[in-house]
């Protein structure tokens, strides 16, 4: 298979000027998480903006059997819980670290300050946010239309997009769970998709082995670019 240079999508922060970027920071107060560890939990009403800075989050609903249902997963420059500075709306998701991470937490009033001065942040959420609509709604079309093999590989290039690399870490129950299928069926197309040589599996990872080339794959068999 020709091998293609690899897809990337600009995060929140790379939509932003440097020193924009800098203001952001300084506003924002750095917390660090540990592997696991819940930072915003599905209802909770404070307002605010999240910017991962190093490491990943999960982003799904815990379900009351335990399960953990994951729509997204977000890493370095991504960010998350923009509604909430425009509404006021609960969160509708919880948020989890994955891996030791390292998340801004910008206020709505702080935010509000750095969006009077510097208009290009409003641009940036709302390219960040349809960009993201996008990718979930590709998701839900491949869950209600695909095969299970297709879907997932239309899942893994989706996730590869938000998190920016080629390593995704998901335990496969987890992911299982958010494509609506079983965990045999699951284990039976990720073997496929690691037969092709699409992708690597590892202990609590999927690796792409190159996205560009998995996404040749979709387009060809999933009658989509993405």
């Amino acid at each position: 298979m020709l091998n293609l240079p690899e897809i990337t999508t600009p995060t929140f922060l790379d939509l932003l000027a440097e020193d924009v970027v800098q203001d952001v920071l300084a506003a924002s107060v750095s917390m660090n998480y540990s592997d696991g560890q819940l930072i915003h939990t599905r209802g909770e009403l404070k307002p605010g903006l999240s910017i991962v800075r190093t490491g990943a989050v999960h982003v799904g609903v815990n379900g009351i059997d335990g399960t953990f249902v994951m729509v997204a997963s977000l890493g370095p420059g991504e960010c998350f819980g923009e509604f909430t500075l425009f509404t006021d709306l609960p969160r509708t998701h919880d948020v989890s670290s994955v891996g030791e991470s390292e998340v801004y937490q910008l206020s709505k009033v702080s935010f509000e300050k750095l969006h009077r001065k510097h208009a290009g942040i409003a641009y940036a959420l709302l390219n960040t946010t349809l960009t993201r609509t996008h990718l979930l709604l590709e998701m839900l079309d491949a869950i209600r239309r695909l095969p299970i093999l297709e879907r997932t590989a239309k899942t893994l290039l989706s996730m590869s997009y938000s998190l920016g690399g080629s390593v995704l870490r998901s335990r496969q129950d987890q992911l299982a769970h958010s494509l609506g299928v079983t965990r045999a069926s699951l284990s039976k197309a990720l073997k496929q998709l690691s037969q092709l040589g699409l992708i690597e599996v590892g202990y609590g990872k999927i690796t792409i082995t190159s996205q560009s080339n998995l996404m040749k794959w979709v387009q060809l068999n999933c009658g989509t670019p993405l």
